[in-house]
Parts: C-alpha cells; structure tokens; sequence
C-alpha cells in the first residue's frame, strides 16, 4: 500500500521518464501536465494552437488551409460542447492537468521557444480541440489504408501536417501481440506492444509512469493527451494499432443551378452557409482578416471539391456518434484491474477506431475490433471507398453497430492473438472468427507479408519467453523478399543480361533482412518500388493471388518474369551509376538522427513485410532519415514481479536542449530494450530529479 501523501512528487528517471507519485487522481492530472509541458512545451502549445484553428495568427500563412479545415469541420467550436458534457469528476482531473501545463509555463517561461508562448494560456477547451484533430485525422486517413484499396486523398497533407509536409499520411502501422499462459515458458500470460507512427507531430510519444491510490500505470501518453494510450500494471495491460475500419464517407454534391443548394434523392435542398473571419499573421508581424465560407449538407460539412463537384464529407466520432467521454473511457481503462472492468470500459464505446489487445495476470488474453461502425445499407468493404454519390440518400447512415455486434476474441484454443493492422479474421490460427457472420463491408479480407510474417511468429513460439518475443519484435527480415526474390533470380537468369546476373550474385548472397549491415536490401528495394506495386497486397506483382484457404503460403510467383528482369537490370544500372556499386550496407543508407545522434538505421515499410517496420525520408548527404515506424515498444509478462521491457525509440523529450532528445537512438539502433523501473525502490536507484509540486 501507498502512504498518504500531502504533496505530489514526480522522480524523473535517468531516461527522462516521469514517475508521478500523487495521493489524488486530480494530483495524477496536473503533475502530468506540469512533466508534459517540461519534456515537450514547444510542440504541445503549437498543437493546442494548431487545434484552435488560430495557428494562421499565430505563425503564418503555412497554417491558413490547416486553419480552413479544422473551422470547416466545426472540430474548434465542438470542443466547448465536449468540455461541458464532462462529469463533475473528470472535469476537475482535466482542468488540474490544465492547471499543471499553465503552472509550469507560468514557472519556467524562458524554456518555451517565444513563438509559442502567445498560445498561453492553454484551456480546456485546447485539450478537445487537440484530440478531435487528432481523431479525424486518423479516421479520414489511416483507417482505410492498411490492406491499400482505394480511398479519398482529398486532404493534402500540407494541410493536414504543415509542420511535416512529407509526413505521408497514408502509413498505417502497429504490430501487437497476446500470448497465454499454455503458450509460455513462466505459464503467465505476455503482452507485447509495438506501434508504429510518426516521429513528429501529435503522434509524438511520451513516457510516464502513475501512481496513487487505486493507481498503478506505466505506458505513454501522446503528447497533447491528459492520460496514456498505452498502459500496463501488475493485473493487466493493453495495447492499439490501426484497424481496417471505414468510418467515414466522402460524398460529392449535386449542385442546384443556382448554385446555393443540391439534390437530395429528388429534392432540391439549400446549403447551410455560416462566415468566419481568420487572422494571418504576415512576415511584418501584421495581421490580415480573411473571410472563410462555411458550407454543410445533410451529408456534413464541405471540406473540398474533386472533379468539379463540392464534397461533404461524414465522419464518426467527431460528427456523427461524438465521443466526449473518450478520457473517462481511458481513464477506466487505466483504473481496470480485471478483465471485466476492462471490458467494461470498452463498453462506454467512445474509441472511434482502434484494434485493442489485452492480457492480464489471470492469464486472460482479449482482441477487440473497436470503433464506431456505422450500419450501411449493404455491399463489401470496397463499395464504400472512393467518394460516393451525394444525391443518394439510402448511404447516408445514421445508426452504428453496437459493442456486441463487433468482431472480439477472448481466449481463442490457440493460445494466442496477433493483429499488424490485419482485419479480425485472422487475428488467430485456425480462425477464431467467421466472418459470414458479420456484414461484408466491416472489415476486407487478406493478409499483407508483414501479417503473414506475424502469424508465422507467434504461431512458431513455442514456449515464449519476454526474450523470444522481443527478438521477434526486431525482426527484419522482409517476407516479401523470401517470398519473391527466388523467382526474380529464376526470372534474371532466364530473361535478363549481364548486368542482371550481376544483381543476381547480389540476390542470392543477401540475408532478406533489413538490419544495418544486410547487403542487398537496397537493391531489391529499388526493384519493388519500379514495379510500381498497386497496393500493399502486391497484387499485380505477384502471379497466385492471397487466398484465404492459404493464408500463410500465397500470395506467389511473378506475374511477369520477363518485365521483372528487365526492372532487375534497370535499378542495377541506376545504381551502379549513382553509387559505383549494388552491394551497400542498408545501414548506410538510411539513419537514425536526432540531435547530435547519427546511427545506423534499419527496417523498411509495408509491402516488404518487415514485422521491425521502418519508414524514411530524404536527409542530408544523400540518406535517409527514419522518421515512422517502431516508436514505442513494451514487451510485459504478468509474473509476480511484473517483468517488463520498453523503449521509446526517439527519446522522452521533443525539446532540443534536453539530454533526452534523442537519447534511447543508441538503443533503437542496436535493437535493444531497457527495464521498465517499476518500484519506487528502482526509480530511487535511478533518479534524476526530484520535483515537488505543492497542492
């Protein structure tokens, strides 16, 4: 048990991790706040400013479109609604977390770039506004995305990110096992969690430990939220990664001759037009007004226009079924100490998308398909990608599948679960669920390489270990190449050059992996991307296609093994011309920076089926930098004591004179975890500083 505290404390540790230690929740709260603010106040103010839809004011023309979105979506105005519909309680715990970000801005004012110090000070309201943004984002953008059909790329992503135009929003990621006690070598259950997101921005991690009475939880906030995402304790543990949801529709108008309404299944019906008036702040320091229409259908507001045609667009969450109780949801996630009481949190439904995985020290593992999903009229999954037609009133939803009727597993006769941004299907092997039972259009069927290299993973563990299932987690190898590069190789000897062959000696001497000294990634990398893959299913490379009576064996062959030499010779060529050969270390070419940290990088993206999943951008001398992909992992087993392995891959600070930016790259280079200091005893053993925040 806990003594009673008359004060809060937050022992930073010497990784930069805060252990709040608090004798009330609303203590929990605004020390949260206050170490929030310390590690990362420059990028949670612009968030917050970001989420008013004033940025625009604030730094600049860059921000205006941003600005135009967010107030076209009403997300700025709704948050003063979601902040009222809060319950007595959960409104004093997020006005002291409030308290705590203005608290230490107030205290320690030279630590704030000067730019961002004009959004002080942050409100309540910021919060809501931060995490509607956050959740359209991730609805419009991510959900459809994982097994690559056809959606709306009607966003750019200068508007969407204009503080990381080459973020690339269509990257969904997240690898999350749970494993049973009949499958593990201690007989208690493991949960591993592994997503993959953006080194930047709101998906920016940040890693916490709480603790007060009838609290006990490690894991990492995003930055900007009141409560982590991602947690653990003795009794339990949970994890998310992206699921295939369709949780949101785009519909382009009928426009009325005269240009102020469109037809609705036979009616003419007049557009909802509302004026705003934004600010823009000009080089000078000036301020300009400039007015923004606003214009709203039955369908929801108009966000662009495509072909011609405005385009409303009809979301979950932050329109339609809001979500205002989302952080009372993770607050009871958080507080859960059983399976029920976790189920029960699930049960408040205010998560609008979300695979959840869960195990606990009863031995109890759970996968949840969550979201809000709306009830459609029919058709497939596919049917409702792309934009739709908007004087069709019979796909305008207004009802949503419940709790019950949503694709769960708990405690399948495997022993084990898996999702890496797979539909539910296959969450299990044999199958644990049907999905005749379900509506078509729920969620897709298939299995992408990293999928399958998942399955094939966890179904092959055996009597795991914490250790067994970390080494899976830094796996590189590409299951797309063992896949394919033995029928290049046939097809470059058959089909190809000289040249060709020579890639060919490259090929077969390559591991298929892509760790920081593999020789011959790059090469097949190349190839990949000039076949010019349809998707992440690859499915106009491959010559089988996916079957589902064979999930772990197709898709296979080569479609075309004349163009894949030919493709082969071309890369080989380009490389031998810019680079004077084809045998570079990938760890070469792609890096880890940060700081004053430059090492090594590894991993690579969907479709090459790497479970350690990796993503780049253009840097400096010609490589690449990482920024996406294995963020924050935390491999837990519920022994007594709780064992428990994490690593936050970009560090615990976003501002750029802490010593913790940056710091953990070493570890994420080398492919290493750290312990997760989970009692006082070890945390003392490990301190850094020592704050005291009065009452």
């Amino acid at each position: 048990m806990m003594a009673p505290m008359t004060q809060t404390e937050i022992l930073w540790d010497t990784w930069g991790v805060p252990h709040i230690y608090a004798d009330t929740d609303a203590g929990v709260f605004r020390a949260l706040g206050w170490a929030q603010m310390k590690a990362h106040g420059d990028l949670l103010l612009q968030l917050y400013g970001i989420a008013r839809g004033r940025a625009a004011e604030y730094w600049g023309e860059k921000y205006l479109e941003s600005d135009k979105l967010l107030r076209r979506m009403g997300l700025p105005k709704q948050a003063a609604s979601w902040a009222e519909q809060q319950s007595p309680q959960m409104r004093a715990n997020l006005e002291a977390f409030v308290a705590g970000v203005n608290a230490h801005a107030e205290a320690r004012p030279e630590q704030l770039r000067p730019d961002v110090r004009q959004v002080l000070p942050v409100t309540l309201e910021d919060v809501f506004a931060h995490i509607q943004r956050v959740y359209f984002v991730y609805l419009t953008q991510l959900g459809q995305r994982p097994l690559g059909a056809p959606f709306n790329d009607i966003l750019p992503n200068t508007t969407l990110f204009p503080d990381f135009p080459n973020m690339g929003t269509g990257v969904a990621g997240s690898n999350a096992w749970a494993i049973g006690p009949q499958n593990t070598a201690g007989g208690k259950a493991i949960l591993l969690a592994n997503p993959h997101l953006f080194w930047g921005d709101f998906h920016t991690f940040f890693e916490v430990h709480l603790n007060a009475p009838g609290l006990e939880l490690y894991g990492v906030v995003q930055v900007g939220w009141p409560l982590p995402r991602y947690g653990f304790n003795r009794h339990m543990g949970w994890a998310h990664t992206v699921n295939t949801v369709k949780a949101w529709d785009a519909f382009a108008l009928e426009v009325t001759p005269d240009g102020k309404g469109y037809r609705l299944d036979g009616q003419n019906l007049p557009l909802e037009v509302e004026t705003e008036t934004l600010s823009v702040r000009q080089p000078d320091g000036t301020q300009t007004a400039q007015e923004l229409k606003i214009f709203r259908s039955q369908h929801g507001p108009v966000v662009a226009n495509q072909n011609g045609k405005p385009v409303a667009v009809r979301v979950v969450g932050v329109g339609q079924f809001q979500t205002p109780r989302i952080f009372e949801q993770y607050w009871a996630k958080a507080k859960a100490r059983s399976l029920g009481e976790f189920r029960d949190a699930l049960r408040m439904e205010q998560n609008p998308l979300f695979t959840v995985m869960y195990a606990d020290a009863e031995g109890n593992i759970l996968h949840h398909f969550g979201g809000l999903i709306p009830r459609r009229k029919g058709g497939g999954w596919l049917d409702w990608s792309g934009t739709l037609k908007g004087d069709d009133g019979s796909l305008l939803w207004t009802e949503r599948h419940s709790f019950d009727e949503l694709p769960h597993v708990l405690n399948p006769p495997p022993g084990w679960l898996q999702n890496a941004n797979n539909a539910p299907w296959l969450t299990a092997l044999p199958p644990a669920l049907d999905p005749a039972n379900f509506p078509a259009y729920m969620a897709p069927r298939g299995l992408t390489m990293r999928e399958q290299g998942s399955l094939e993973m966890i179904g092959g563990q055996g009597s795991a270990t914490l250790e067994s299932v970390l080494e899976c987690a830094a796996s590189t190898r590409s299951g797309t190449a063992v896949r394919l590069v033995p029928h290049l190789i046939e097809a470059a000897r058959s089909h190809g050059g000289d040249l060709a062959r020579r890639a060919v000696e490259v090929l077969e001497a390559w591991d298929k992996r892509y760790d920081p000294q593999s020789v011959g990634g790059d090469l097949f990398a190349r190839w990949l991307a000039a076949m010019q893959p349809r998707d992440r299913m690859l499915s106009n490379i491959f010559a089988v296609p996916w079957d589902e009576t064979r999930p772990l064996e197709t898709p296979s062959g080569l479609a075309d093994a004349a163009h894949a030499a030919r493709m082969l010779e071309q890369v080989a060529q380009d490389l031998l011309r810019e680079h004077k050969t084809l045998q570079r270390p990938w760890g070469e070419i792609v890096r880890a920076r940060r700081g004053s940290f430059d090492l090594p990088g590894h991993g690579l993206l969907d479709p090459f089926g790497v479970f350690r999943t990796s993503g780049f951008v253009k840097g400096a001398e010609g490589r690449w930098d990482t920024v996406f992909g294995t963020t924050y992992v935390a491999a837990v087993e519920f022994s007594q004591p709780l064992r428990a392995k994490v690593l936050l891959s970009y560090g615990n600070s976003s501002q750029p004179d802490s010593r913790h930016y940056g710091d953990q790259l070493a570890l994420f280079a080398e492919m290493k975890m750290r312990d997760a200091w989970l009692t006082r005893e070890a945390v003392e053993a490990n301190l850094e500083q020592r704050e005291v925040l009065e009452p």
